[in-house]
This record gives C-alpha cells, sequence and structure tokens, in this order.
C-alpha cells in the first residue's frame, strides 16, 4: 500500500517551505508514498493547488486561526477524524513555535508518525510575557505530541528545540541538474532583459524584514558608484504586505537607480533566472538554511551571505560571508573584487558530494517513512 503523509506549511506565497516541499514531491517515489497537503490559510489558494491536485494528491483548505480561530480549530478535528485511518504521518513545517496544534490534534487520531521540522533560526516578534508563556506551552504539547524532531540545520534546529534537544537534519536539497550552469541560457536570459555586458547582481527573496532588502540597496548602490554597468535583479513577491517592498521601489527612485533595478515579482523560472546573474547577494537578517542559497552555489554564482546565516550553508568554494554589521562600502568591494575575472562552471558534482542533491537525499526520506 502506498504510505501517505499530511504535509502542512504550504501557503500562498513562494517562499523556502513551498520550494522545499515542491522539490522533495517531485523526486518522490509516489508508488510508495503520497504527500497530501493542508492550507492553513484556506481563504486564499495554495501555491501549486492546480498541479498537485493533477499529480494525485488531495488538499484541504482550512480557515486562517487569525481570521476565525473557533472555526479553525474545529475544522482540523473534523478533518483528522475523517481522516483518522488514513495517514502514517503528519508534518509540520514551521518557523516558529507559535503553533503546533495540528501535532496534538494528529496524537489524539493516533497519526503513528507525528513530525515538527524546523525551517528557521530566528523570528521578527517581540518576546513578550504571554508571547513566552504561548511558546512553553507549545513547547510542553510537542514533548506530549511529536514523535520526531527535524531541522533544516543545525542552527534551526538549535534555536526552535534547543541545544540539548536530539533532532534529525534533513537536507534543504535541490535537483542540482536543474541549476547547473548553461552558457547558451545564461545568452538568452541576458538579451531577454537587455542585460548584455552588465554586471548582474541577483537577489531572491520575498520583501520582508528578514530578507533585509533596505541594506541590499544601499549595497547595489555602492556597487554602482565602483561599477557603472552594473544590474540588480530583485525575484520575490511582497508576501501579502505591500508596504516594504513599496518602502524599497522608493528609497530605489531616490537614489537614481530605478533604470538599474529589476523587480520581477514571484517566478517559476528561477533556475533560468540564475543563468543570466554573475553574482547573488544575501544579506538576510536571519535564515535557518536558506535553499536558494544552495540553487545560487549549484548554479555556479559567487554567492555573499551575511554572517547570520548559518556557515552550514558552506558547502562549497563559491559561499562567502560578510558581517552584517560591515558597512554597504565594505560589501560592495567585496562583491566587485571576487567576482572580478571569475569564470563560472559545473558545481552538479560538489552539490551531491555535500548531500544538496534531491535525487540522493529522497532516498533517505523514503527510507524513514518505509521504515517508521
Amino acid at each position: 500500500m502506498t504510505i501517505k503523509v499530511l504535509q502542512i506549511g504550504m501557503t500562498k506565497n513562494i517562499g523556502g517551505i513551498e520550494h522545499y516541499l515542491i522539490s522533495q514531491y517531485n523526486f518522490l517515489d509516489k508508488n510508495k508514498i503520497m504527500y497530501d497537503f493542508v492550507n492553513i490559510t484556506g481563504e486564499d489558494p495554495m501555491v501549486y493547488n492546480t498541479y498537485l491536485l493533477e499529480q494525485g494528491s488531495s488538499i484541504y483548505n482550512i480557515v486562517s486561526r487569525h481570521r476565525n480561530p473557533i472555526l479553525h480549530y474545529w475544522q482540523w478535528f473534523k478533518l483528522l477524524y475523517k481522516k483518522r485511518n488514513t495517514y502514517r504521518a503528519i508534518v509540520l513545517n514551521s518557523n516558529g513555535l507559535t503553533y503546533v496544534y495540528p501535532l496534538v490534534i494528529g496524537k489524539l487520531f493516533k497519526i503513528p508518525i507525528r513530525i515538527i521540522h524546523s525551517h528557521n533560526s530566528n523570528f521578527p516578534f517581540k518576546r513578550t510575557f504571554l508571547k513566552k508563556l504561548l511558546i512553553g506551552f507549545n513547547q510542553f504539547l510537542l514533548k506530549c505530541s511529536a514523535t520526531d524532531y527535524w531541522a533544516c540545520s543545525q542552527l534551526a534546529g538549535e534555536w526552535m528545540f534547543g541545544k540539548n534537544k536530539s533532532f534529525q537534519i534533513i537536507h534543504n536539497a535541490i535537483n542540482a541538474k536543474k541549476y547547473a550552469y548553461n552558457l547558451k541560457k545564461s545568452v538568452q536570459i541576458k538579451k531577454k532583459f537587455n542585460l548584455d555586458n552588465k554586471f548582474i547582481i541577483g537577489h531572491v527573496g520575498s520583501f520582508n524584514y528578514q530578507k533585509n532588502h533596505e541594506f541590499l540597496i544601499d549595497i547595489f548602490n555602492n556597487v554602482v558608484k565602483m561599477q557603472p554597468d552594473s544590474m540588480l535583479l530583485l525575484i520575490g513577491g511582497d508576501g501579502g504586505n505591500s508596504a516594504i517592498m513599496d518602502s524599497i521601489k522608493e528609497k530605489v527612485d531616490k537614489l537614481g537607480l530605478t533604470d538599474k533595478v529589476l523587480f520581477l515579482g514571484m517566478r517559476n523560472d528561477v533556475p533560468d533566472l540564475m543563468q543570466g546573474m554573475d553574482c547573488f547577494v544575501f544579506p538576510s537578517r536571519y535564515e535557518g538554511l536558506p535553499l536558494v542559497g544552495i540553487e545560487a552555489q549549484a548554479a555556479g554564482l559567487e554567492c555573499f551571505f551575511s554572517s547570520t546565516i548559518t556557515k552550514e550553508l558552506e558547502i562549497t568554494t563559491l559561499a562567502h560571508y560578510i558581517t552584517i554589521g560591515s558597512s554597504p562600502k565594505h560589501w560592495a568591494e567585496c562583491i566587485i573584487s571576487t567576482c572580478k575575472n571569475k569564470t563560472r562552471k559545473n558545481m552538479e558534482k560538489e552539490i551531491s558530494n555535500a548531500g544538496y542533491d534531491i535525487q540522493c537525499e529522497i532516498h533517505t526520506i523514503e527510507d524513514f517513512y518505509c521504515k517508521a
């Protein structure tokens, strides 16, 4: 019989968790294991909704707990009661411990495997007394309800579960072949966006506090002063809140960079767009282990990460860390000096050897569900 796993974490926006899950899903042996999904903000369609349904997966829509908490919890209860003998495992992919209810209700209805998977290493909220109380209570609930603790990195596991808690690291693996450098595609992308003979800096990430776009624009402004033929590609949506994206566009305009910054929005062709970049800059305030950082290295790009990001991301010689407290000018100097006269190469083998090729890593996940 096919083992059925219920996944929670997909939203209406394409982000790290969504990208991680769809990459894993595409390489599952669906004769052995099939994923179904719960959309916990069911008032909006989930990304990849049509594709997943066409592949034979079920998607259950549950109203957001912020919109209607009573209905949210009741819909969860009804869903797992109805499906109580259907699933071998339930997985909560999470960026924080403010919500663990699916695992609690999963235990109530005797789903054998109940996994909490940490995808982050910080969270931008003020830890008020009530918030601390909620997290403490949820930690207690996890002890009673979770059977397995997973994390995308050591840092993400320690942040969410504590340094003394044992957990399993599941690599944020990608289809390395899909990102491998291709000169022909690179030429095509540069021609498509009129980027011939330009120095192209790329960034992929939703416009939010975590990704630190304001600082990224300051870095790019200094790059332009040193290398006027530079361009910046910003890939990512507004995450449902347009205020940050609007403020970044305003800043770009004030700095006179409007013709040098392309806002490309959410995209399904990121592997191709990376072919047209010359380097990747990612000055995030915090991360778990960002999948996009693996993808950029797989594309053969020199990558510049803030020092707040786990060193576990340093899986090739293309990863460079710069202190987030350094000046934008220092970042710009590092970027230009590092990228000068560099030749890109195929990094497939390096990515695979580091354990981040999904074609290898998927067997670890399949074996876990089958043996469990």
